[in-house]
């Protein structure tokens, strides 16, 4: 990728953080909110899950920064959006935007006005069955510490094979899926998505799955150009991100990659509304 691109990558996510600040501004004024002294938590170990979570976004994205380049601006806008989810563990948001952990909701903030997207920030997820929603949130624990598990020890294979003369890397978890990176992220992410019980954390995750996919789509071209044949094998054999679904070749009716995209963005909004219709029944209000 150019310097040009890199700068324009640059450029679109300053943009977008300049946007978020004028929104706080023209909501809330030039003061920043006071710190609360205490805090009614929805859970005992609240806290532990939001540093947790916010460890885990920076180890994910420093490779983005190392690498950064236009086509990963989606990615980092994509985080910018999630990141809220990391704090819903806490308490309910519209408390939250009058203490300074509020800031961090920012993001959210441009859609409380509209009655659905206020019922999906603000609504909690509530289940009559006590079992099931402890069970659910053992559920959450382990997708993030597995997660978390499979993105580093992915990583700590791609750092290890760099530098061995430019070959295609295809052992380890390479040999299961073609990005267990993402994998790694889209596992801790539902986690967290889980353990917060609002219905916008699993928008959020899809957002972010969505923008991750698209970027390995990218990544694949991008590969494939500079493996050749050797890469086109590897793809016919290995997922490229969820573990034993292979997809099928796609008609050239149109280029590859637009095909691609376009699945990926009908299978996308697909989700969202069955995700939206299925939880919307056990959501409630505080307000």
């Amino acid at each position: 990728m150019s310097q040009l691109g890199k700068k324009q990558g640059f450029a679109i996510i300053l943009l977008v953080l300049l946007f978020l600040a004028g929104v706080w501004v023209s909501r809330f004024g030039t003061n920043m909110p006071q710190a609360e002294t205490y805090m009614t938590l929805f859970r005992a170990d609240a806290w532990f899950l939001v540093f947790l979570g916010v460890a885990a976004t920076i180890i994910t994205l420093i490779p983005l920064l190392l690498e950064f380049s236009l086509s990963k601006t989606t990615a980092f806008i994509s985080w910018i959006l999630y990141f809220p989810v990391l704090f819903n563990t806490l308490i309910p948001m519209f408390i939250l935007f009058f203490s300074i952990i509020g800031v961090f909701y920012t993001p959210w903030l441009i859609f409380t006005d509209l009655p659905v997207a206020n019922r999906l920030i603000n609504g909690v997820i509530r289940l009559e069955n006590g079992n099931v929603h402890l069970i659910l949130d053992y559920v959450g624990y382990a997708l993030i510490l597995l997660g978390l598990a499979i993105y580093l020890l992915s990583l700590y294979q791609l750092l290890k094979h760099t530098g061995r003369g430019g070959k295609l890397l295809t052992e380890g978890l390479y040999k299961i899926v073609r990005h267990p990176q993402y994998l790694g992220i889209f596992l801790w992410t539902l986690g967290f998505a889980i353990t917060g019980w609002r219905l916008i954390n699993y928008v959020m995750w899809l957002t972010l799955c969505y923008s991750y996919t698209l970027l390995a789509i990218h990544e694949e071209d991008e590969l494939e150009k500079a493996f050749g044949q050797e890469y086109a094998r590897y793809k016919n054999r290995t997922p490229i991100i969820i573990p034993y679904l292979k997809i099928k070749p796609i008609p050239k009716l149109v280029s590859k990659s637009a095909a691609k995209i376009l699945l990926t963005t009908i299978i996308y909004i697909i989700l969202l509304l069955a995700f939206y219709y299925f939880i919307d029944p056990y959501v409630i209000m505080y307000r």
